[in-house]
C-alpha cells in the first residue's frame, strides 16, 4: 500500500503504478533547536569554524541561522514556548569518503575541537554544540585508526 501522498498520480495502462517524477535538486538541511542562538553562533563559527551564511535576526539578536562547513549546511533555530524541549536533542549524520577526511582530521587539529568516539553500529567519531546536538562522523576503516590514535594521544575518549 502506497502511503496518501503519492495517491492519485496513477499512469494509464500500468496496472494503476504510480509514477513519480525525478528529483534531483532537492535542497534539504538539518535544523538543530538551541537555547541561545547568539551563543550557538559564536560555537559554531569561533569554535567550529562554520562559516556563517546568513542570520535573521529578532529584536537585534540572531534568531534562525545557517552556517556551513566543507559544503554541509545546517540551520540553528532558537527555542520558543513551544520549541523549548527541543534544544540539545539534534544529531546529524555525515558519511566521510577517504578523499575527505584527511581535511576534516585537519580541521578538526587545529581547532582543538572535542571529539568523542561513540559505537553506534560501527566506531563513530562525534562532535557535540554547546547545547549538546551532536555532528556523528562516519569515516573509512583506515581512517578511522589514525583518528582514534590521534585521540588517544589528546585523551580524547
Amino acid at each position: 500500500m502506497l502511503p496518501d501522498c503519492y495517491r492519485g498520480r496513477r499512469s494509464p495502462g500500468r496496472l494503476g503504478l504510480v509514477t513519480l517524477s525525478r528529483m534531483d535538486n532537492f535542497s534539504g538541511r538539518s535544523v538543530f533547536f538551541v537555547k541561545d542562538a547568539e551563543e550557538s553562533m559564536a560555537c559554531y563559527t569561533q569554535t567550529l569554524g562554520f562559516a556563517l551564511d546568513w542570520n535573521h535576526q529578532v529584536e537585534g539578536r540572531a534568531f534562525v541561522f545557517q552556517v556551513s562547513l566543507f559544503g554541509f549546511q545546517l540551520i540553528l533555530n532558537q527555542i520558543e514556548d513551544g520549541t523549548k524541549d527541543r534544544a540539545g536533542h539534534g544529531r546529524v549524520f555525515l558519511g566521510i569518503e577517504k578523499d575527505q577526511a584527511a581535511a576534516l582530521r585537519e580541521h578538526v587539529r587545529t581547532r582543538g575541537i572535542a571529539v568523542t568516539r561513540f559505537h553506534w553500529g560501527n566506531p563513530t567519531f562525534v562532535i557535540r554544540d554547546s547545547d549538546g546536538n551532536e555532528l556523528f562522523f562516519w569515516l573509512p576503516d583506515d581512517e578511522r585508526a589514525e583518528w582514534e590514535a590521534e585521540l588517544a594521544e589528546r585523551g580524547g575518549a
